[in-house]
């Protein structure tokens, strides 16, 4: 989505404007600098467009702690946004903060806007024009408080959002045009530099995507339908992952992140790659929750084994280090591989098929409420405040890929997540949904019925 970036120095307006564009008091507005202590988001809509605004703390070179930590939000949405509104104040005028986020701006070569706020009058119109000292070629002049030339603002950055919408609408239907078929969507995801692209190479046997020793060399996702023992698959390499920090700096970058959160959400099961030198890391650990979150089973292959000494004691300690930290994935398929030499590399895919069996299974009404009456006969659901229990009355397997279930009750918002996670578990165990997400939906039953 099309996001629009609030920066500016402290106690400009930006929270005014951006209560202004969500059409609600979301963010805190006060006369004093640095009340905006927190980035805040917020989805608005603008003559059938829908873009994203993010409110950021007052850009400051002060040296508290605080003034510190809202330099770093401010630079984080910087990074995030794909245009800026840089908002300044036609009362205090030109001010030096102003010239250093403009030049900012400039260095990392991102797009803005100039708006000059809180020009109610004629005498503040003619004045605003000092601000062209910024080198600017135009600005806009608003006053956010009461809504003046709001529109006229918004109308010049929609022809950006026009833009953006259009290429992802593009790159969306030629992904879906290209995935529109019964094959085994696989997507390869990672850091930089595990050798996600060295085992898509090795698996077809071609130099299919570039592989070099610098990190980040794939840029883009790229797709490749594959056939293992009269199985179809389709690959999706991506670019590596790292943290947004990082990513967002750069433009090309920036986009290599989304398209690898596109692939992800496109595909049927992700191949987690890490690096068999380093072991298991935080940012792999990251990366296979939003796999997981994202409602995709995980096969984890630990590359480049090749380089360390292979000993039995150091596979198990790897194994014990990915169990321990990665319990939330109830026992995936771990993997020991070497792109290099091809070794085991060809073991993925009946892993894949075992996982895709299970990811696409279906139960059965009458056998998921069987399990439903012994659940609750081997646990009761707890009593409420008003004295009154709560009542389960049927679940049912309202889609795949992931298994998802519906489970309507009386008092579904007063479902604690400890017996939410019991039934959810109780269902994984029953119908062996090993290493595959499992989503459990509370849906309220008809008014009447809450007893």
């Amino acid at each position: 989505m099309f996001t629009i970036g609030i920066i500016g120095r402290p106690n400009v307006g930006k929270s005014t404007l951006f209560n202004r564009l969500a059409g609600r008091r979301i963010a805190i507005v006060e006369d004093r600098p640095g009340v905006t202590r927190d980035n805040i988001e917020f989805t608005s809509t603008w003559l059938g467009r829908t873009f994203r605004v993010i409110d950021t703390a007052g850009f400051d070179l002060g040296d508290t702690v605080i003034r510190e930590e809202t330099r770093k939000q401010f630079a984080n949405a910087i990074l995030e946004a794909d245009f800026i509104i840089v908002l300044v104040d036609a009362i205090e005028g030109l001010h030096p903060l102003d010239e250093i986020v403009v030049r900012e701006l400039r260095t990392q070569g991102r797009e803005f806007m100039l708006v000059v706020n809180k020009v109610d009058n004629q005498q503040r119109e003619n004045d605003a024009v000092e601000f062209y000292t910024l080198g600017v070629d135009e600005y806009t002049t608003i006053s956010a408080s009461h809504g003046r030339n709001i529109d006229e603002m918004l109308d010049k950055i929609l022809p950006l959002i026009d833009d953006y919408n259009n290429k992802s609408s593009a790159v969306e239907e030629d992904l879906r045009s290209f995935l529109d078929n019964d094959s085994i969507k696989i997507a390869i995801v990672g850091k930089p530099n595990v050798g996600k692209s060295s085992l898509f190479n090795a698996w077809l046997n071609q130099d299919r995507s570039i592989v070099t020793p610098q990190a980040g060399t794939t840029r883009d996702a790229v797709f490749t339908a594959f056939n293992v023992n009269n199985t179809e698959y389709t690959l999706i390499d991506t670019a590596g992952i790292r943290k947004k920090s990082v990513m967002f700096r750069d433009a090309v970058d920036r986009f290599s992140y989304y398209r690898s959160m596109d692939a992800m959400e496109l595909a049927d099961i992700a191949i987690c790659v890490i690096d068999g030198s380093e072991g298991l890391t935080s940012r792999d650990i990251k990366i296979i929750a939003d796999a997981w979150e994202a409602g995709r089973p995980v096969v984890i292959v630990v590359n480049k084994w090749d380089l360390t000494k292979g000993e039995k004691d150091a596979r198990k300690e790897l194994v014990e280090d990915i169990r321990y930290h990665l319990k939330f994935l109830h026992n995936p398929p771990v993997i020991f591989t070497s792109a290099l030499t091809k070794s085991n590399i060809f073991k993925v895919f009946p892993e894949i098929n075992k996982l895709h069996k299970i990811y696409t299974k279906r139960i059965e009404t009458n056998k998921v409420n069987e399990l439903l009456e012994h659940a609750l006969m081997k646990h009761q659901p707890p009593i409420l405040n008003n004295n009154r229990r709560l009542k389960f009355y049927y679940v049912t397997q309202v889609a795949s890929k992931p298994p998802t279930f519906a489970l309507f009750v009386n008092f579904p918002e007063l479902v604690h997540f400890s017996y939410h996670r019991f039934l959810t578990n109780e269902i994984r165990d029953a119908f062996k949904f090993d290493a595959v997400p499992i989503r459990l939906l509370l849906r309220q039953r008809a008014s009447k019925e809450r007893s």
